[in-house]
Formats: C-alpha cells, structure tokens, sequence
C-alpha cells in the first residue's frame, strides 16, 4: 500500500520548520550583538544632553514627510501626498522616493504641484524575499533606507503610500515632541484590519502591532537607526523592529493621546487574502 502523502511529505515539512528556527535564532543574536553599537551611537548624538535632537533652540524645524512608494499609481497623489501638502504645519520637506517604481506612480507624484515635494525614483529594487508574507513585512525598507540618508529636516515623519494624515499630524506631534523633550512620539490611528471594518490602535504602547507605521514622529538625530531588511526572519515588521530596538537602548519615546493617522488595509493583503485591490 502506497504511504499516504501526508507522511512522505513530512520529513520536508521537518526540514523546513528546522530550517525556519535556524533563521530566526541567527536573526536574533544579529539584532542583539547591535545593540551596543545602537547605544553608544545614541550616547554619541546625544553629546551629553538628555535629546539627541538637531535643532535645539529653532523655532520652527523643518520636518521631513519621508514617503516610500511601488508601483502605487494614483493612490500615492490621492492620499498619503494631498494630506502632507495641507498640513497646517508648513514648513517642511515632502520626500518621496521610490522602490525603483513604474512611470503611472512617478507621473501620479510629479502631478501633485507643491515646491516642497521632491521625488526620488531609484534606479533597482530593493532586495526583498519571495514568500509574500515575508516580504510584506520588510518592502520598502530600502527607500526608506535611502532617505534617511536624504532628508534635510530635522524631524522625520513616515507616512506609508497609501495612508492618510489628518491635516494637524504633523503640528500635533512635533508639538507634543518638544514639550515633553521626546526623541520619538506616537498617536493613535484608525487601522483597516479586514475590508472595510475599522479600529484605532495606538495606546498599548512599545508592543508588536501597537500603533501605525505613519503614525509616529522622531527627530532625525535617531537616523542611525535603519529599517532592517531581515526582520521577517523573526516574524517581525521593520516599522515594529525598528521601535522595539529604539525602545531597548532607551531612546526619549512617548504616546501622544491624539488621533492623526489613518492606516488602510494594503493592496497586497487584499490581493492576497481576500482578491481585492486596493
């Protein structure tokens, strides 16, 4: 009698749960060994203040909406860029970079006409896995990366593709930043968990799945600190990666109890799990 195939399958399905526990054992130890590292370049920008921020004593900073787009195609224009442009706090810099993305999604940002806007499209992709769920968890750490390296402003405030900014986000925290000498902030936001059905998230703090990529702000003096592209080895988003390790080495974080962000299901989890497109 032929061996059910659920049992010949099985020493495969074995090797690959081992195989998976390795990866995340060595992803692990990884971001461990960085945290020295993460800390003394703290205590370095900090030059012995209590802040490591770049623009003690200004007024007004500017503020970087850093964007990260693919292939978004008017979405990009429709929300995450027609709310940066009407922020009420307006001195700041709209950077938009690009994942190497098609011309619809370069042609949707040059249409929106704001001095402030400035569009970089890089020339290849970042280097993702192939496993969809994998790689919904790291795309766009690379032009996130790279802007890092290319923002001027003394703030940075991440605002994904296709999410929305309430019109005093930027105002609100910055605000909230400065009087309580924070180095990073968050606030509650609305999140689409399934099509169509919403709840807000924000309050539970430093915790996985505790608030919205796009619903924080920090001053660019944290710009050491990179979005990892290996963190699904741990099952982890780079967003929360990045949190957890600014949280471990003691960075200035704190909850701003105001709502100024809405996180909309993305188009791969639409695609993927229920057909839809965004």
């Amino acid at each position: 009698m032929p061996e059910p195939i659920h049992q010949r399958l099985r020493p495969h399905r074995l090797a690959g749960k081992v195989r998976r526990q390795k990866l995340a054992l060595e992803e692990r130890v990884r971001d461990r060994l960085e945290t020295a590292e993460d800390a003394r370049l703290l205590a370095v920008a900090r030059a012995g203040r209590d802040v490591c921020w770049t623009d003690e004593g200004v007024d007004e900073p500017l503020v970087t909406v850093r964007i990260a787009t693919y292939n978004r195609g008017p979405l990009v224009a429709e929300r995450a860029l027609a709310t940066a442009v009407a922020q009420t706090y307006e001195h700041l810099e709209i950077l938009v970079v690009g994942d190497a993305c098609d011309a619809e999604t370069e042609a949707a940002v040059r249409s929106v006409r704001d001095p402030r806007i400035r569009f970089v499209n890089l020339g290849a992709r970042g280097m993702y896995p192939d496993h969809v769920r994998h790689r919904r968890m790291v795309a766009g750490s690379h032009p996130m990366n790279i802007a890092l390296g290319l923002a001027r402003g003394s703030w940075l405030a991440p605002c994904d593709d296709d999410d929305e900014m309430s019109l005093d986000h930027v105002e609100v925290l910055l605000r909230h930043a400065r009087r309580h000498r924070l180095e990073m902030v968050w606030s509650r936001s609305r999140h689409e968990p399934w099509p169509g059905q919403w709840q807000e998230i924000g309050p539970a703090g430093v915790v996985k799945g505790g608030f919205a990529h796009g619903s924080v702000l920090y001053t660019s003096g944290l710009r050491f600190l990179r979005h990892s592209n290996t963190s699904w080895k741990m099952l982890e988003p780079s967003d929360w990666n990045l949190w957890k390790r600014m949280d471990r080495i003691g960075v200035r974080m704190g909850y701003c109890d105001r709502l100024t962000y809405v996180n909309y299901l993305g188009a791969v989890r639409r695609a993927s799990e229920w057909g839809e497109t965004s």
